[in-house]
């Protein structure tokens, strides 16, 4: 199992705050990452390094936005 971190920064949508949590892969991490990212910002980090930043967007939040 690797520790991920979601980051949130204070951006006007909510305050900044950061979740830790365990997960055996990237992929796993973005299905836990689900449940949080709702139409904000955040970066995904697996222990020290930055993943990617992610974005749900879409009128239902159906669409991840993934960028390096």
């Amino acid at each position: 199992m690797m520790t991920y971190r979601l980051k949130f920064r204070d951006d006007g949508l909510g305050c900044a705050k950061e979740i830790e949590f365990d997960a055996h892969d990237a992929g796993t991490a973005l299905v836990i990452a689900q449940r949080e990212v709702s139409g904000r910002r955040a970066e995904l980090w697996e222990s020290e390094r930055r993943l990617c930043t992610l974005r749900r967007e879409g009128p239902r939040g159906e669409i991840w936005r993934v960028e390096r």
